[in-house]
């Protein structure tokens, strides 16, 4: 990546490079067409990302406090799918006193998992470094993904410089895994709620 490319992926708005590449999710193959797609779009467009997490959330058995809360956290959702903001800031904006807040936290914390373990995978996600973490977390398990996991989680800027020998090092990966992460990486979906705005 050139100079701006690379403060683009550090700053989690990638241009050309993510622009056009969606993620398929982990239980659908690859040899979706071009119907398939048209028919994503359009159930997309037609549907906000608010909408489709509230239609997950309908079909799980929560205490009505725990849905609350996750309800809160898609409100504070931004359109790229992002919590915009900390969890102890939406707790004592809620919350009347210290003690509360403790409480409103915990139950926070616990629906942040909920809503991260909703689709898009991504979702809910406090940076981009997280988002691809998530994502490739919901893929199969393999000596690519963790590596692709450890770049995702430490060395996302050496991956934008394309500095691959000092990425071998740091992950102990051999060039030809080191390619593999980096496939994977690159089919991830930097902004989860990009097709539902």
């Amino acid at each position: 990546f050139g100079g701006t490319e690379r403060e683009d992926w550090e700053n989690g708005t990638e241009g050309d490079d993510f622009d056009g590449i969606r993620e398929l999710p982990p239980s659908s193959g690859t040899g979706s067409g071009d119907d398939d797609g048209e028919r994503e779009s359009q159930e997309s467009a037609e549907t906000t990302l608010a909408e489709h997490l509230a239609q997950q959330l309908a079909g799980l058995h929560l205490s009505p406090e725990d849905r609350a809360a996750v309800q809160v956290l898609i409100e504070s959702l931004n359109e790229d799918g992002y919590l915009e903001d900390a969890l102890d800031e939406i707790a004592a904006a809620l919350a009347e006193d210290a003690e509360q807040r403790e409480e409103l936290l915990d139950r926070l914390r616990i629906a942040h998992r909920l809503l991260q373990s909703l689709e898009p995978a991504g979702i809910g996600a406090r940076d981009l470094s997280e988002c691809l973490v998530l994502q490739l977390r919901a893929r199969p398990r393999s000596a690519a993904q963790v590596i692709a996991i450890l770049i995702c989680k430490s060395h996302l800027e050496l991956l934008a410089r394309r500095d691959m020998r000092r990425l071998m090092h740091e992950t102990g990966a051999d060039e030809a895994l080191l390619r593999e992460a980096q496939l994977l990486i690159t089919q991830l979906e930097p902004k989860p709620g990009r097709r539902f705005a």
